[in-house]
């Protein structure tokens, strides 16, 4: 990996809200999966409270008498920690599946703007079937983003070479499966087919890490995650401009 490379895709995230804020109409596709993102993350806080108390009843059902009385407000705590790390656990995927659809129509109007060429438009019919088929595809990544979590702990636990590890390990899987939403998003408004993509990215390796690590990073820090994937998205159709544009390299 180049650091060059992968320096470049970090700006190129930069570049996408420089584009961004010099096209506020185009805030439009960012701002509504971020307003649903934020309702179904009301909704999931709601949810966890709301299964927070049952839940201590019951556990609070095994213990002994002697302890149950002050334990009760222990125990609420540590399931509402639990619940609430399962809630955030799912926010990087659920945030993917709701700006999945809205993605692809900000990346084809940043094209525009950019080459003045038009892009057909879509109507609500294929905004609903691309949301569906970004449902199924979420379901997928929140399944895997579970497992990779319980196998990433499990490695935590060696001491220190296995914390390490499994910091590592996370960093690099998140900063690649963001890299791959913001340019999927990015290449298939060019109708680019599955394969053609993954061949992008692959010649494109360490520029569109560089990328997903900075989304990521964003992905972190509270009501900037809600737009991050909007900003990538923006600087990953602008790079892929860039990159078609270059000769290749000798």
């Amino acid at each position: 990996m180049t650091a060059r490379g992968f320096a470049d895709g970090a700006r190129d995230v930069g570049a996408g809200l420089r584009f961004l804020r010099a096209h506020p109409r185009l805030w439009g596709y960012v701002v509504a999966p971020a307003l649903v993102t934020l309702a179904l993350m009301a909704l999931a806080i709601a949810g966890v409270l709301a299964a927070a108390d049952p839940l201590v009843d019951a556990i609070a059902g095994w213990l002994p008498d002697a302890i149950a009385g002050w334990s009760h407000g222990v125990v609420w705590t540590l399931t509402v920690i639990a619940l609430g790390f399962a809630a955030v656990l799912l926010f990087v995927p659920l945030v993917g599946v709701v700006a999945d659809p809205f993605n692809e129509r900000l990346a084809a109007a940043v094209l525009t703007v950019r080459t003045g060429v038009a892009r057909p438009a879509v109507g609500v019919a294929a905004l609903v079937r691309d949301a569906l088929i970004g449902l199924v595809r979420g379901i997928g990544r929140m399944l895997g983003a579970i497992v990779g979590a319980v196998l990433l702990f499990a490695l935590s636990l060696v001491p220190v070479i296995g914390t390490i590890a499994a910091a590592v390990i996370a960093g690099w899987l998140t900063a690649r499966g963001t890299a791959r939403d913001c340019y999927e998003a990015a290449l298939a408004a060019r109708e680019l087919d599955r394969p053609a993509i993954q061949a992008f990215l692959a010649r494109h390796r360490q520029r569109a890490l560089g990328l997903g690590a900075a989304v990521a990073g964003l992905l972190l820090i509270p009501g900037v995650n809600l737009v991050a994937l909007g900003v990538g998205t923006t600087g990953a159709t602008l790079a892929a401009l860039e990159l078609e544009a270059s000769p290749p390299p000798r």
